[in-house]
């Protein structure tokens, strides 16, 4: 007989998601009836080609509940159950980022220690390629609390979200890993949704990919490459590599000899479709309050269809979960050079992921242009990362009156004092940060990577094809003027950021940065 079994989520100490309904799933002997008992609310369902959802009525928020599952004799008891936020943390690497990496790990284990919240609950949904995939995932597959042994390899800007927005709310916060470093977004929606061009790119590339190739073939090479990808020591060894060593350190790096090939085909992470079946499935149709997104770097390759691509997966998901979801995600960061690759096509990137924000309701976008680095595509401050995204969830989704999104161009003139931006989401006005002392030298070189040497504060103004040279910025509250040597009658043309490399130094009153952009006036 099979026996009773809950889907993965449904463990001690879970979060579920406050005044939504309450799907509760799970496998079971066919036929048979499951109840599920909840603070004196009861579904009951029937199992159905092995599997059976229950749907309990939406709650307030509480804590220390138990949910009761039974079929037949056979009795489920989930303790420390609460009702509260549940928010999905996805993407890729810089959304995968350990706490233990972070800038400030040592004053978050501080702060944990001498403050302990109980009321956030974290779950790292394992990262497993393929059906069988063997690999060590003891963090993984388990609701943990601040200093389990679990924490130092949570997703840093989902924790940081977390702590900085649980005291806001005052309700318990749950906050779902669901991501893996290295993905395209096409990984991360069910296949269908890429069938139509110009999306269909990615069909195309996999099938050619694997074309006249032995599926066991393929097969064989993908496990014994992830036998070394998955061993404790190159885990190890990678850590370093992703989280922190310089330039030199990655040349020589690159010059190790390559380990063995992990094909394009069914058991590659990077397959279309592949995580969503593997892992995002594995949390469908749970409720959530909605999802934060840091992803976009391995899309590079196909940026000028980046926002085609994320418009396509928010509404995957949200017709997946069956509920409206709002993404609240990060515009990728510069950099200026990571293991050979350049950021080059970041700028369009970056455009395309802005334009997701203006088209798509419920998609807000976070500035992070003020973080980048230039020796390494991963960003180490990501706890600022965690809190600009409360922030953005405080005043998008929960209604507060704050100042949540960055500077944003809403009109250009001139001036007889020259190039006047007008911007808006300024609060009390805008500042510049004094220019700080580098230790990154290379990007002080003006390059293709850090912008010509015309570019001032990162303003660069052309006309006719010549860059001008910019005497003076002018910051006054929600203006900026940029004074140019004199401008002819013709239009010209204004860019802010539009490199793969700079650090933003100009923020609003909430020590928001600017958010790249480009004009004409």
């Amino acid at each position: 007989m099979e026996q009773l079994k809950t889907g993965i989520l449904f463990q001690d100490g879970c979060v579920l998601q406050r005044q939504k309904e309450i799907a509760v799933w799970g496998e079971g002997p066919e036929g048979e009836e499951v109840t599920v008992a909840l603070a004196g609310s009861r579904a009951v369902c029937r199992v159905e080609n092995g599997s059976w959802r229950c749907t309990l009525p939406p709650m307030e928020a509480a804590e220390g509940l138990c949910m009761e599952i039974t079929c037949q004799k056979e009795t489920l008891s989930i303790r420390d159950v609460s009702v509260g936020e549940v928010w999905i943390a996805g993407g890729q690497s810089n959304m995968e980022f350990f706490l233990c990496y972070d800038a400030q790990w040592e004053d978050m284990q501080c702060a944990a220690h001498e403050n302990k919240n109980p009321r956030i609950h974290m779950f790292n949904v394992p990262r497993l390629a393929f059906p069988g995939h063997d690999k060590d995932v003891s963090e993984c597959g388990y609701w943990f609390e601040e200093e389990d042994d679990a924490w130092p390899y949570f997703s840093a800007p989902g924790y940081s979200f977390a702590r900085s927005l649980q005291p806001v709310l005052g309700v318990p916060v749950g906050i779902i890993g669901c991501n893996w470093g290295g993905t395209s977004a096409s990984t991360w929606l069910e296949e269908s949704w890429l069938k139509d061009a110009p999306l269909d790119v990615y069909l195309k590339e996999y099938e050619a990919s694997v074309a006249g190739k032995d599926p066991e073939e393929l097969k064989a090479a993908s496990v014994k490459a992830f036998a070394l990808e998955d061993s404790m020591e190159h885990r190890r060894e990678w850590a370093g590599v992703m989280y922190g060593i310089g330039l030199e350190e990655q040349k020589e790096w690159m010059k190790r000899p390559a380990g063995p090939e992990n094909p394009m085909g069914p058991y590659n992470v990077g397959r279309p479709g592949g995580l969503y079946h593997q892992m995002l499935e594995k949390i469908i149709p749970f409720s959530a309050r909605g999802v934060l997104w840091y992803q976009g770097e391995s899309d590079e390759g196909h940026a000028e269809i980046y926002d085609r691509l994320f418009t396509a997966m928010i509404p995957c998901w949200g017709k997946s979960f069956g509920q409206e979801l709002p993404f609240l995600y990060v515009q990728l960061a510069p950099y200026g050079w990571w293991l050979g690759g350049t950021g080059e096509k970041y700028p369009e990137l970056r455009r395309r992921q802005e334009m997701v924000g203006e088209s798509v309701p419920g998609a807000y976008m976070a500035s992070i242009m003020d973080l980048g680095m230039y020796e390494d595509i991963h960003p180490k401050h990501k706890k600022e990362v965690g809190e600009r995204l409360a922030l953005l969830a405080r005043g998008k989704v929960y209604g507060e009156p704050v100042l949540c999104e960055p500077p944003a161009l809403i009109g250009a003139e001139r001036t007889q004092e020259g190039i006047a931006l007008h911007f808006a989401n300024t609060g009390i006005g805008l500042w510049e940060m004094e220019v700080q002392p580098e230790n990154e030298t290379e990007a002080e070189r003006p390059s293709p990577l850090t912008g010509p040497e015309q570019m001032k504060d990162g303003f660069v103004v052309s006309q006719e094809g010549r860059l001008l040279e910019i005497r003076e910025i002018d910051l006054r509250e929600d203006t900026m003027v940029l004074r140019t040597e004199p401008l002819s009658d013709v239009k010209c043309q204004v860019s802010f950021a539009w490199v793969p490399y700079i650090r933003v130094r100009i923020y609003n009153s909430a020590d928001l940065p600017m958010k790249p952009f480009m004009c004409e006036v």
